[in-house]
């Protein structure tokens, strides 16, 4: 009886924090991001793609605990990393990634549409995704405005950044207005960043505005104590023929 009533024992409080917001960040790595014009922290020029990856690195370093993905796009936009905690591969992925390797163009209305499909992975309602591009779209089957409106759908809050020379024309022209309408169709914000420096707040600054928020999952270990029952009755039971079957021979 007192097995079937399934007696348990209740081990000491377990609590498990995670993430409330999954983050995808998607890297242009088009060929303009290789030219050299981008001002680092001593001032002198370095390639554009250099310093991206480094102000970048900072961030998800930032964010342990979060879940993050990676994508990255060019001609055609590619899933580096998909949503994981493991940020460490992350941040190899990021330092492997190549000016030219997704194509010379610039597909942002893709890269938000792979963004979007990336989240559909997540049980996770608060969704922030961060687009750096600098350039205009040159190459998408989306455009990126019909791609911020199923953006903004799905929850999706995006805030852009534009790097770059606002000044240039053709494939390297820089359209700022674009990413603004992206970010205010989805709730979010753009940024422009002229050197390291800049960049660098911008994130820290988007670390202030979407700080990382968890939840706290708690609960107690259960360990079934029926087994003890059942092994209780059983032994007893044996006893019980033991002694039976030694008073028999004994009378005899």
């Amino acid at each position: 009886m007192l097995a079937l009533a399934t007696p348990v024992r209740l081990g000491d409080p377990q609590e498990i924090t995670r993430a409330k917001r999954d983050v995808v960040l998607a890297i242009d790595i088009s060929g303009s991001m290789d030219a050299r014009d981008f001002p680092g922290p001593d001032k002198t020029r370095i390639q554009r793609l250099e310093a991206v990856r480094g102000v970048v690195a900072g961030f998800v370093e930032r964010r342990q605990g979060d879940r993050m993905a990676l994508i990255v796009f060019g001609s055609q936009a590619f899933v580096q990393a998909p949503l994981t905690e493991d940020l460490d591969t992350v941040l190899a992925l990021l330092e492997q990634t190549e000016v030219g390797m997704a194509g010379p163009h610039t597909a942002l209305g893709d890269a938000l549409g792979l963004a979007i499909r990336t989240f559909e992975a997540s049980d996770i309602d608060q969704r922030l995704l961060i687009l750096l591009s600098d350039g205009n779209d040159t190459a998408s089957r989306m455009s990126p405005i019909n791609a911020a409106d199923i953006a903004a759908q799905k929850s999706v809050e995006i805030y852009a950044i534009g790097v770059g020379d606002p000044d240039a024309t053709g494939e390297d022209r820089l359209d700022q207005t674009v990413l603004a309408d992206i970010a205010k169709r989805t709730g979010g914000q753009d940024f422009f960043a002229g050197d390291t420096e800049s960049l660098e707040e911008i994130y820290t600054r988007i670390d202030d505005l979407v700080p990382r928020e968890t939840e706290t999952l708690s609960w107690r270990p259960r360990q079934d104590l029926s087994y003890l029952c059942l092994g209780l009755a059983v032994s007893l039971g044996l006893l019980v023929m033991a002694h039976g079957v030694f008073r028999r021979r004994i009378t005899a």
